[in-house]
């Protein structure tokens, strides 16, 4: 058996929105779409390339990393990462970079920090003692053949990893740029794959969102909602089964388009508390009513 961070929609793949009167930056947005293990947001080349879009060479992000909850008994997996590729259902590569919240069935908790690069398997990295809190930075850039991982832990100030190699066989996936909280598939074989349960991590926020492009007319950085990008879009961590409580739903980006909430569980994050309005003023005392006319004594009664 082996873990393997993969998407296995449950929909299918998502349709443009054709609002009438939309603006441009939400011109390629998709509606959001079902997975059995990825909550999140995505960014993709779209069926439409444009001058600037052909294909994505770098993803980047920034995270703390989430505390688990674990229950006795119950062994679940929580993955946290940026990569590029894995969004289309026959794709052969993925590269990622991230963190981990798993927990045994002893209820240990046990935090790390990993990358892969489907089809081989994940592979820890072992020098980077992940804690709670820990604000994460990440990226993958690929040149060609050539991949570059990165990851640092800019709370502990531990030497930042930094990991390169070269795919051929499958060449490197930059179809989509990607932000993600997932279920890890448990594998068996290269067919046999089924979506782990989740670790309960409560809520991550993922900020300094960034993808870039390149195409005929040149190079491109920009947010998830860049109008420029051919299509981006939600995913949303749904159990396939009725029994399954793995969930996790991300909530909507920030103005900027460079950051957003997911939150375990099937609803949506818990957003700021908004201000409070002013304290209203108080009204005027109504009048007091005129005192009533006293009654007549009654008459006294008569000597016996």
């Amino acid at each position: 058996m082996r873990l393997r961070r993969h998407i296995r929609p449950v929909a299918a793949v998502a349709v443009a929105l054709t609002l009438a009167g939309a603006s441009a930056a939400w011109a390629g947005q998709l509606h959001p779409q079902d997975s059995s293990n990825w909550s999140g947001w995505v960014v993709t080349a779209g069926a439409r390339a444009t001058k600037l879009v052909r294909h994505f060479y770098n993803v980047a992000g920034s995270w703390r990393q989430p505390a688990g909850t674990c229950v006795r008994g119950h062994t679940t997996f929580a993955a946290f990462w940026v990569g590029l590729g894995g969004y289309v259902n026959n794709t052969k590569a993925l590269e990622q970079i991230g963190t981990e919240a798993d927990c045994s069935s002893r209820g240990q908790l046990f935090y790390y920090a990993w990358y892969e690069l489907v089809p081989a398997g994940p592979v820890t990295i072992r020098h980077l003692a992940v804690r709670p809190g820990d604000r994460m930075t990440a990226s993958v850039h690929v040149s060609g053949y050539t991949v570059t991982l990165r990851i640092a832990d800019l709370s502990s100030g531990a030497r930042p990893f930094t990991y390169v190699h070269v795919m051929h066989s499958p060449p490197p996936d930059t179809s989509a740029a990607d932000w993600i909280a997932e279920a890890p598939f448990s594998c068996v074989g290269s067919a046999h794959c089924r979506p782990l349960p989740l670790t309960n991590f409560g809520q991550i926020t993922f900020s300094s969102a960034s993808a870039s492009s390149i195409g005929p007319g040149g190079r491109h950085t920009g947010p998830i909602n860049d109008p420029v990008w051919p299509e981006y879009g939600m995913i949303v961590l749904r159990p396939t089964m009725p029994s399954d409580f793995s969930a996790a739903q991300p909530g909507p980006l920030a103005i900027d388009g460079r950051s957003f909430t997911i939150a375990f569980g099937p609803r949506g994050p818990t957003g700021a508390t908004g201000p409070t309005g002013p304290t209203g003023t108080t009204g005027a005392t109504g009048a007091t009513g005129a005192t009533g006319a006293t009654g007549a004594t009654g008459a006294t009664g008569a000597t016996g």
